[in-house]
């Protein structure tokens, strides 16, 4: 049976067992806010194939879907921050720096990756190497800080998001984006949801959790989407379609179509792929 722990977003003691992923990794999920979570949890965010480089073959590979994303979530981004100083925590790649610089922002990158660092350094940004707790930044000197597929990787959010909260300015916005649990695609593909990833995931937020965690820790949210990727090389429309019954039945040749169709119902019932939400500082 799960362990009986609180769940850091509502408090709930009530899990139930969902998925059993390659014998060894159990996905619970809270049986109030539905937050799941990876058993057993593992002591340390695991980054070995991001500190060389290795885990962000993928996204390059994926350079125009990825700029295409940075450049939607820096564009909502922009109607909610007080200014254009950006602190992107889990930098990766760079591209949300890249975006962020042809639009005017003073961009920073932070990460434990040293070769996601390099190349921020490479590109000409100002880049930290290390977790977002323990680097020495000046508190309140960004009006934005990014949390991009970054939450899932931390057993317990709290030190990181405390860590945001004091890093930004009275008013600033922090934008956090993270996998869906709850989103049509994960309801279509069960274990072979794209986004589990065990150990390198460990928690996931359906919107309803991350709300609770982001306003229980000195935010309040003000802007809450989920999305479906549907670009060329990532459609989770498309994904979705072909893990179904339905999928058998329409023409290969429709798949984008209905793909479409698919992911533009499951955004706006809040069951998309991505839950991405915007947090403003409360208090100073």
């Amino acid at each position: 049976m799960p362990r009986a722990t609180a769940c850091l977003a509502c408090g709930c003691f009530a899990r139930a067992p969902r998925y059993t992923l390659d014998a060894q990794w159990r996905i619970n999920e809270c049986s109030s806010c539905g937050m799941h979570t990876l058993d057993p949890s593992p002591d340390d965010v695991v980054m070995d194939e991001f500190n060389s480089g290795e885990g962000y073959e993928g996204a390059f590979d994926l350079e125009d879907e990825m700029l295409e994303i940075s450049r939607r979530t820096l564009t909502t981004l922009e109607r909610h921050a007080p200014g254009r100083r950006l602190l992107d925590v889990g930098s990766g790649p760079g591209f949300l720096l890249r975006v962020a610089r042809e639009r005017g922002w003073d961009a920073v990158a932070l990460d434990p990756s040293p070769f996601a660092v390099a190349q921020a350094r490479k590109a000409g940004f100002e880049a930290h190497q290390g977790m977002l707790e323990d680097v020495a930044l000046e508190p309140g000197s960004f009006d934005a800080l990014a949390l991009l597929q970054v939450i899932e990787h931390v057993t317990d959010p709290r030190p990181l998001l405390a860590a945001c909260h004091r890093l930004l300015k009275p008013g600033g916005a922090l934008v956090v984006a993270t996998p869906n649990p709850a989103s049509l695609l994960a309801h279509m593909k069960r274990e072979r949801f794209n986004y589990w990833i065990p150990p390198v995931h460990c928690v996931w937020y359906p919107p309803h959790a991350l709300t609770l965690m982001l306003e229980g820790n000195g935010f309040k949210v003000t802007h809450a989407e989920t999305w479906s990727a549907r670009t060329d090389a990532l459609h989770d429309g498309v994904d979705a379609l072909r893990a179904s019954k339905l999928g058998e039945l329409v023409p290969v040749r429709w798949h984008r179509r209905v793909g479409d169709l698919a992911a533009r119902i499951s955004d706006r019932a809040g069951r998309g792929s991505i839950v991405e939400q915007i947090a403003i500082k409360e208090g100073r």
